[in-house]
């Protein structure tokens, strides 16, 4: 096995996993190919192409900070606790796959304003101090371009129109920020004046000027709201508690409307005094 209990030093990891995937590599070419046509391509010299780790850098750079909103899916793909850790492991090697991760990172910041462009063109609100902010950058380049639908219009000027507005976009769980160094909260709580990134471990995201959120952040907003609801139904509650944790409720509620989808209901809110029960509309 990979993680063998007697043998888990590194070398024997890293030579295990190429093992494995040649194996694959050859029980592909025995199930779909033949000899003289392998599913797999064979290398230039005839013989079976040779499979490393390293040949899939780039492919895991581009899921890591390329995907949409990569940097949240990576954390959640690769099952770490914070988007912090994640991008710590990301840049832990001296090998160069930082560089590509960063490459990939600089598309993708592209990639996700291009979407935030047409959300907005199809009617999406932003949320967060930045909301208003974003959401009139995205309307006056959508004036600039004219009456072309969004996915008519030519994307490489588009490209060109928001590139500034992208560099500064750094995304996170419960919001995204468009970061400006002179008014992040999470900089004033640090002494490093060279910070040139967002600390996202310390996002305020109802109080930073930088913070938008949007609807892809909206299910961690939810839970959020159902865990301080599940909270409430505690009889034994006392009230100072119960009147921070409906105070939390509401500010989680306030953030839901300002993003909430056309047409959708009104957020059921939860009781604050006694030990009533819940709305059964919820």
């Amino acid at each position: 096995p990979v993680l063998s209990v007697t043998r888990s030093s590194k070398p024997h990891v890293s030579a295990e996993i190429v093992r494995q995937i040649n194996a694959y590599r050859d029980h592909l070419n025995r199930l779909f190919g033949t000899e003289e046509a392998p599913a797999i391509p064979p290398g230039p010299d005839g013989k079976p192409w040779r499979i490393t780790t390293r040949q899939f850098r780039r492919t895991i750079a581009w899921h890591i900070a390329n995907r949409p909103f990569g940097t949240v899916a990576g954390m959640i793909q690769y099952k770490h606790a914070s988007v912090a850790a994640f991008e710590g492991y990301a840049g832990s090697s001296a090998s160069g796959f930082r560089a590509e991760v960063e490459a990939q990172r600089r598309l993708g910041q592209i990639d996700d304003l291009l979407e935030y462009f047409d959300r907005r063109r199809g009617g999406a609100d932003l949320g967060g101090p930045a909301g208003p902010r974003v959401a009139r950058t995205l309307d006056e380049t959508a004036t600039e371009l004219g009456p072309l639908p969004p996915m008519i219009a030519d994307r490489s000027r588009l490209r060109t129109m928001l590139a500034s507005l992208a560099r500064t976009l750094h995304v996170g769980p419960l919001a995204d920020c468009f970061f400006d160094p002179a008014t992040a909260l999470c900089l004033k709580r640090v002494t490093d004046a060279a910070a040139d990134r967002p600390l996202t471990a310390l996002c305020e995201p109802t109080r930073c000027p930088n913070a938008c959120i949007a609807q892809h952040h909206r299910p961690v907003w939810e839970r959020s709201a159902d865990e301080a609801r599940m909270l409430l139904r505690e009889k034994r509650l006392p009230g100072l508690q119960r009147a921070a944790l409906q105070q939390e409720v509401d500010r989680i509620e306030g953030v839901l409307a300002r993003i909430a989808p056309e047409g959708a209901p009104p957020p059921v809110r939860a009781a604050v005094k006694g030990e009533e029960a819940w709305d059964r509309g919820e």
